[in-house]
Parts: C-alpha cells; sequence; structure tokens
C-alpha cells in the first residue's frame, strides 16, 4: 500500500508541478498582454496628445497673431491721435496768439476812439452849454 501511495503522491506532485509551470506560462503570458495592451494604450494617448498639442499650437499661434494685429493697429492709432492732439494744441496755441495780438490791436484802437467819444460828449455838452449861454444873451 505504501508503494501505490507513492505512486499516487508522485503522479500528485507530478499534476501539481504541471499545474504550477501551467500557471507560469499562463500568468507570464497575460502579463505579456497586459504589458502589451498598456503600451497600445500609452502609445495611442500619446499620439493624440502630440496631435491636440499640434492643432492647439497652430490656433495659438493665430490668436496670438490676431491680438499682435490688434495691438500694433492700436498703437499706431494712439500715436495718430497723439500727433493730431499736438498739431491741434499748435493750432490753437496759434490761434490764441492771433486772438490775444487782435485783442490788443484792438485795445489799442479803442482806447483813443472812447477818448474821442468821451471828447465828442464832452464837446456836445458844451457846445449845448454855450448854445444856452448865447441864447441867454440874445
Amino acid at each position: 500500500m505504501t508503494e501505490k501511495r507513492k505512486e499516487f503522491e508522485r503522479i500528485s506532485n507530478e499534476i501539481q508541478l504541471n499545474f504550477k509551470h501551467k500557471m507560469f506560462l499562463l500568468r507570464s503570458d497575460m502579463e505579456k498582454k497586459r504589458k502589451h495592451a498598456i503600451l497600445m494604450i500609452e502609445n495611442k494617448k500619446n499620439a493624440a496628445i502630440h496631435e491636440l498639442t499640434t492643432k492647439h499650437a497652430a490656433k495659438y499661434k493665430a490668436i496670438m497673431t490676431y491680438y499682435a494685429e490688434i495691438t500694433n493697429t492700436n498703437l499706431d492709432i494712439i500715436r495718430q491721435l497723439k500727433d493730431d492732439l499736438a498739431d491741434a494744441r499748435k493750432d490753437d496755441n496759434g490761434l490764441r496768439r492771433e486772438l490775444r495780438n487782435e485783442h490788443d490791436k484792438n485795445a489799442a484802437i479803442k482806447g483813443p476812439y472812447d477818448e474821442a467819444i468821451a471828447r465828442c460828449k464832452k464837446l456836445e455838452v458844451d457846445a449845448l452849454k454855450h448854445k444856452r449861454i448865447k441864447d441867454e444873451f440874445v
């Protein structure tokens, strides 16, 4: 009976070893498949990332160009408006100077004119007084 038992134990051990070996092969094969699947997924992910990065870089560049164009246009407009303002101020200063000169000329003419008017009024008053005095004597 011990022989049969030993025979069964040997067969049992062989079956266990065979099973362990098959499990080892199956596990290593499954591990390889898992690693390959992970690698494929990562490659697909990296390709998608690269594609999106390229696409977004082009769009980002277009947006940057657009806003740079707007900024440059605005800066040109600001420079133009500053130049126009400077010209307007020069014109305004020139017109103010002319107005001041005309005012001074007017004042130079108006002073003697006012004196002449006042003198005429005084002479008219004197003439009326003289006429009254003359009418009193006549």
